[in-house]
């Protein structure tokens, strides 16, 4: 599949529809060198990953079953045990973390942020492009600062959302697609 062709057709693939193997080192080899090949003004590199895999998913569920009952005490066990299970749902989670230099001379804290952003976006691109399903989730656990200690994101950093990695169960299809010339114009003196 050609760059292009691989854009065009990216579909996101659910949690709910990665086989329960995992991922071999070699697959996230190239899709993390894919990662950071992310445009990067000023060579920042505001990034970084924690992948999540084999056991540490149960107590990255624990941190998201803790937070969420912090969040909300009243909670259903039955709410709290849905976040205890989203880790487990893929193979490989990986944290999107945002490393942001706020004084940098030449990338402001946007730049970088895009920056990281586009990182996580060449991962699940990458997942596609070997044959492997991914999607970015974002969520409470995301914006939790439980969830953020226990991964030790920094102050000076933000947790962007966590990639689902794993072999898809099925074949996926681009899903249907704005019209794009809804979304450009022309900008004429």
């Amino acid at each position: 599949m050609d760059a292009l062709d691989l854009i065009v057709k990216r579909a996101s693939v659910p949690p709910r529809l990665h086989e329960d193997s995992d991922l071999d080192d070699a697959a996230l080899d190239q899709i993390f060198a894919a990662t950071v090949t992310a445009p990067d003004h000023g060579l920042v590199r505001p990034y970084r990953f924690i992948t999540i895999r084999g056991a540490a998913r149960n107590r990255l569920g624990d941190v998201f079953a803790e937070a969420a009952l912090m969040r909300n005490p009243d909670a259903e066990p039955g709410v709290i045990e849905k976040d205890r299970l989203k880790p487990l749902r893929s193979p490989v989670v990986v944290a999107v973390i945002a490393c942001i230099t706020p004084d940098h001379p030449k990338a402001p804290p946007v730049e970088q942020m895009l920056t990281a952003g586009m990182a996580g976006y060449n991962m699940v691109l990458a997942a596609q492009a070997i044959g492997l399903g991914g999607i970015w989730l974002t969520g409470a656990p995301t914006y939790d600062a439980h969830v953020q200690a226990a991964l030790g994101v920094q102050a000076s950093e933000e947790l962007l959302g966590f990639v689902y990695l794993g072999q898809p169960k099925r074949d996926f299809k681009a899903p249907r697609r704005p019209d794009w010339r809804d979304f450009v114009t022309s900008w004429d003196e």
